[in-house]
C-alpha cells in the first residue's frame, strides 16, 4: 500500500500531465476523472478535517480544481523565483496558459481568478480563489495547513470568515509538490463525472 505522500505525488504527476493536455473528454476521459476522484488528496483531507474540527462542513473535492492546483504546483516548483515582485499566485510563461504576474496590490487578480476556466478549457468556468504555501524543507499537508493557519488572509478563506463570510465553497482542489502546496476554492460545484 502506498503512503499518503506517495499517493499525493502520484496524483500530482497524473494531474500535471492532464493539465498540459486539457480536460479529457469522452468515455475514457470520464473514467480517468473518476479514477482521480478515488485517489486520496492529502491536502484537501487536511483542510476538510480542520474545517470539520471548527464546526464547518467539508468542501467537496473538485477534480477540475485539483487539475488547476496540480498544474500550478508543477509550475511553481519548476519556474517560480522567490523575491520578485510577482508573488506565488503568479504563473510563468512556460506552459499552455497565459502568463500572470500577480502583485501584492492585487491589481491583476483576475489573471489568477480566471485560471480554472483557462486550465480546464472552460469545464470549470467559475472564478477560483487560491492559497499557496511554501516551505524550504519538503512540505507536508500538515505543514501547509499550519502555514495557512498562521496567515490571517489564508485562514479566513479556509474558514469562510472576514471578507469570505458570504462565500459558499462548493468545490476545492488541492495539490502538493516538494516545496509548494496549493488549494483552490470555488463557489460552483464541479460536475465532473456527472
Amino acid at each position: 500500500m502506498l503512503s499518503r505522500r506517495a499517493c499525493g505525488a502520484f496524483l500530482l504527476a497524473l494531474l500535471a500531465l492532464l493539465a498540459g493536455c486539457g480536460v479529457p473528454t469522452g468515455q475514457r476521459g470520464t473514467e480517468m476523472l473518476q479514477s482521480q476522484a478515488e485517489a486520496p488528496n492529502p491536502v484537501a483531507m487536511s483542510v476538510n478535517a480542520y474545517r470539520q474540527h471548527r464546526g464547518l462542513a467539508p468542501i467537496p473535492v473538485s477534480l477540475r480544481l485539483t487539475q488547476v492546483a496540480a498544474a500550478h504546483v508543477a509550475d511553481l516548483e519548476a519556474h517560480y523565483r522567490r523575491g520578485t515582485s510577482c508573488n506565488m499566485h503568479s504563473w510563468s510563461a512556460n506552459g499552455s496558459w497565459t502568463p500572470c504576474c500577480y502583485t501584492p496590490d492585487h491589481a491583476r487578480k483576475e489573471c489568477m481568478w480566471n485560471k480554472p476556466g483557462e486550465i480546464t478549457g472552460g469545464a470549470y468556468s467559475a472564478t477560483g480563489y487560491e492559497i499557496v504555501a511554501y516551505y524550504s524543507d519538503p512540505i507536508t499537508p500538515e505543514r501547509a495547513l499550519q502555514i495557512w493557519q498562521q496567515s490571517d488572509g489564508h485562514h479566513i478563506m479556509i474558514l469562510n470568515r472576514g471578507q469570505w463570510y458570504d462565500n459558499t465553497w462548493r468545490a476545492m482542489g488541492a495539490a502538493i509538490g516538494t516545496h509548494y502546496a496549493v488549494v483552490w476554492f470555488g463557489e460552483q460545484a464541479d460536475r465532473a463525472g456527472d
